[in-house]
């Protein structure tokens, strides 16, 4: 047999992109990367290995984050959110972990890099599914009368398809984003990463909180839509905002305040905190923003109209690519990465407000 071989002159943003998707694809056995500056090929090649190990991992046990994500709205649906709340945040807490621990190197655990990332990941992600699966042996108001080997109704599947294609959809473009990101940051190498991975641990204490009383008003406003007590629903609104806005501004008080003691905490390396520092204080300026957008989405889920949030979603983070592009042929460099996911976070809170309250106006 044959091995498919190709080589890649020049290893800038077009050279490492098709090197990256001809890996990815599994179009071909051996690749070389070949450029002026050959520590730069060499970094490239590196982080093509590391990402195919990722995805390899990662993806072939998607499967923990699919019963996760089914777990947490059926919860939802039934109002009760204790279980999804404490299974994530165990999960969040265990990630935060081993995240450096197995990137790194630190004690007796070994330096397995952005394949460390990824077993951390899946680790959190199997440890949820068995707290999420301990709860549902709990629980007599749903999961007792859940029979899957009884064919699913039609119409109500139908509903479900209509009203979840949306933000199905809106995962997916986040998804391949989020990719796309990760792949520009991984051009920076292995410290950006860890500082991405960590940092995105750090600042999802904020928008993990806003989720959970983005979860309680879609539950709340569904109810109240269906009985038609339009009054509520503004006055529920209203209530979760007081809440997780303060929470939102605290979070942006303390990222941009002090990102020092509290990047320290995970990772100490001198040439890496630095850029620590950085992302913390540029993501912080959008927590207060992104609490808005999610306990505004969960709002617009209540009603049953989950094409605003996917309408906005999808436009702004598919403009962090061309943004962040732009902003890192800038001085700005690896920073310019965090201020597209930044300033695009502010823009999305901010646009679904307003959008919700000229919904609101009509009732």
């Amino acid at each position: 047999m044959k091995l498919r071989k190709i080589g890649i002159i020049g290893t800038g943003h077009v050279g490492s992109h098709v090197a990256f998707s001809l890996a990815l694809q599994g179009e071909v056995d051996e690749l070389y990367m070949m450029d002026i500056d050959e520590k730069k090929a060499k970094a490239q090649a590196m982080d093509i290995n590391d990402a195919v190990s990722y995805l390899m991992i990662t993806c072939g046990l998607v499967i923990f984050s699919f019963l996760n994500q089914i777990f947490t709205g059926l919860f939802t649906a039934i109002g009760n959110s204790h279980p999804a709340f404490l299974s994530t945040s165990v999960g969040l807490v265990i990630n935060i972990i081993l995240d450096p621990l197995l990137i790194f190197g630190i004690g007796p655990f070994p330096a397995l890099k952005v394949t460390g990332a990824a077993i951390a990941t899946i680790i959190a992600q199997m440890v949820v599914t068995l707290l999420f699966l301990f709860f549902a042996s709990q629980d007599q108001i749903l999961f007792h009368h859940i029979h899957l080997l009884q064919a699913p109704d039609s119409k109500k599947a139908s509903e479900i398809f209509r009203l979840g294609l949306p933000s199905c959809l809106q995962s997916l473009v986040f998804t391949g984003i989020s990719m796309t990101i990760a792949r520009l940051v991984a051009g920076y190498g292995d410290a950006a990463v860890a500082v991405q991975k960590v940092g995105a641990q750090i600042e999802s204490i904020s928008w993990m909180t806003s989720d959970g009383f983005a979860s309680a008003v879609n539950s709340f406003i569904a109810q109240n839509h269906g009985a038609g007590k339009e009054d509520r629903i503004h006055a529920g609104y209203r209530s979760a905002l007081k809440i997780v806005l303060p929470w939102g501004l605290f979070c942006t008080i303390l990222l941009v305040c002090f990102p020092t003691p509290i990047f320290k905490i995970f990772i100490t390396e001198p040439d890496v905190i630095p850029m620590g520092i950085s992302y913390l204080m540029i993501l912080g300026f959008s927590q207060l923003f992104t609490s808005l957008e999610i306990t505004t989405s969960g709002a617009f889920c209540g009603y049953g109209r989950t094409l605003p949030p996917s309408i906005t979603g999808i436009t702004l983070n598919l403009l962090r690519i061309p943004m962040a592009l732009a902003l890192t042929a800038t001085p700005l460099a690896l920073s310019g990465i965090w201020w597209s996911i930044s300033i695009t976070s502010i823009l999305k809170g901010l646009i679904l407000f307003i959008w919700f309250q000229i919904t609101i106006k009509k009732k």
